[in-house]
């Protein structure tokens, strides 16, 4: 057989399907754009977590205390310093604080008190407002800076003032401050996981309580390579036994177990968008091939061989797995862009926008592979048919041996796709979990469903109420609001029924 009829046979047949290769190539489309725009966002939420971790961090060692360190207490970091120890250290006074909205309501965002000389010890923040704004040419005379979501939260602009209430995060005082604005500071370095946010003076913090010491509550240091990391960090520690001291290394391993997490629930909540786009695929193959028995028995009769048929519906069922991949991965650069804006919203987590093109191009032949594991079961019902017996009007094949076919190429098929997910997961017991544990759920859910229409198609219809009907209808309602306490989305459906 020609190379040419290849193609030009599923083509034909895909355009002869109409709606039907529409809604098999939709069902790739949604099963991939979940996967893929899910795994992008899992993949930004990666490099918000893990990016420039020492930003993120701080320096290469945050010093954080319930109790607050003073300030003469700040002579052992000196002391560091002096003998090459570490470079630079800052300490920092962090606390809640509100001011009264037009409105007469009241929100809190996070005051932070810096030393303007050192803060911070890594990169510089950028400024949105001045361009070539400092935190020293800033921060003094009761000026403050704060990031664009205070200045939108509270409609301000640089150059307004206010009465600020702060109380420190350790509970040692309260404050009132009268300050203003005059710069916007961008999200991005030490601040890309700060939202609502205001940076003062040391200075103008204690000259609004001369009484009132400072309680540093944090102290963020820099060192020259990972050997002094340690060598701080274990000295701090032994200092102050009761400090939490993390390294840029200790935060990266944390943040990266937490976004593996994130990852794989993510790439799961994918893999069942798929699975369930894979089942439309089997339904609509199977509808499309047994609309062509006789057109399949004619092929047969003239000599194409089942590896032929094989061939010829496998290209069919890769042709609308690659246009739905191509559809799917589309769609979900979009998508990613939504659901990123949500998670920005639900977690004070700033995510920056970005595409990874191997996650994009990978989308596209995992809608190819699935349009291919979930076509093999129709592929090779509509490969078997007998001629002899389309000819006659029979029904196909000798059923014990169809059961036993069918049994083995679903078993065949949870196993390829199984392997498809421990792929997409890169991890064999989850993968395999993820698969199994997605099949067990929808059986349950399946015989949960077939045990209610059997219910409700035994239920007597009746002609005028009862006495036994209304007992009848009292029953179910109680049961339902029993099962309301214990799984409220089932027993709410039950109630309405």
């Amino acid at each position: 057989m020609k190379a040419s009829m290849y193609f030009n046979y599923t083509t034909r047949s895909l355009l002869r399907g109409g709606q039907r290769s529409i809604l098999a190539v939709f069902c790739v489309a949604v099963g991939v754009m979940a996967i893929v725009s899910l795994q992008l966002v899992g993949q930004m939420i990666n490099g918000a977590f893990t990016n420039n971790i020492r930003e993120a961090n701080g320096g290469d060692i945050a010093v954080t205390s319930q109790t607050p360190l003073k300030p003469s207490d700040l002579t052992f970091f000196d002391n560091l310093k002096n003998k090459g120890t570490i470079t630079a250290y800052t300490p920092t006074i962090s606390g809640s604080a509100s001011t009264s909205l037009a409105s007469a309501s009241t929100e809190s965002f996070t005051l932070e008190s810096v030393d303007p000389g050192t803060f911070p010890v890594v990169t510089p923040p950028s400024f949105k407002t001045p361009t070539d704004g400092t935190i020293a040419g800033l921060l003094k005379n009761n000026q403050v800076v704060v990031d664009q979501n205070l200045i939108d939260q509270y409609n301000k602009k640089v150059g307004d003032t206010l009465t600020v209430h702060a109380s420190t995060s350790t509970g040692t005082g309260a404050v009132m401050l009268h300050v203003k604005i005059v710069g916007i500071v961008k999200n991005v370095g030490v601040f890309a996981q700060s939202n609502d946010f205001m940076l003062i003076s040391h200075a103008d913090y204690q000259a609004a309580d001369p009484k009132l010491p400072l309680p540093y509550d944090s102290v963020y240091v820099s060192t020259a390579d990972k050997a002094h990391t340690d060598q701080a960090a274990k000295a701090i520690a032994d200092r102050f036994p009761i400090a939490n001291t993390v390294t840029a290394d200790q935060a990266l391993k944390n943040n990266q177990a937490q976004v593996d997490y994130i990852k794989k629930f993510l790439e799961i909540a994918g893999l069942l968008a798929l699975l369930i786009g894979g089942v439309g695929i089997v339904n609509t193959m199977q509808v499309l091939l047994s609309r062509r028995r006789v057109e399949i028995a004619m092929l047969k009769t003239t000599g194409y061989r089942r590896f032929d048929l094989y061939l010829l519906f496998g290209l069919e069922a890769g042709l609308l797995g690659l246009v739905g991949g191509v559809v799917g991965a589309g769609a979900a650069i979009g998508v990613s862009y939504i659901v990123r804006n949500l998670v920005q919203q639900v977690f004070p987590i700033i995510i920056p926008f970005s595409l990874d093109p191997v996650i994009i191009g990978g989308g596209v032949l995992i809608g190819l592979v699935t349009a291919l594991i979930f076509g093999l079961l129709p592929i090779v019902q509509a490969a078997n048919i007998r001629p002899l017996n389309v000819i006659r009007e029979l029904p196909g094949g000798h059923r014990v041996g169809s059961i036993f076919l069918t049994i083995g190429l679903l078993l065949l098929l949870s196993v390829l796709f199984c392997a498809l997910a421990i792929v997409i997961l890169n991890n064999v017991i989850w993968g395999i979990s993820a698969v199994y544990g997605a099949f067990i759920f929808l059986a349950l859910l399946s015989l949960v469903f077939s045990l209610v229409v059997l219910v409700i198609s035994v239920l007597p219809v009746p002609e005028r109420f009862s006495i036994g009907y209304l007992a009848l209808v009292f029953a179910g309602v109680v049961v339902s609001a029993l099962l309301f306490h214990v799984l409220p989305t089932f027993g709410g459906l039950l109630l309405v029924v």
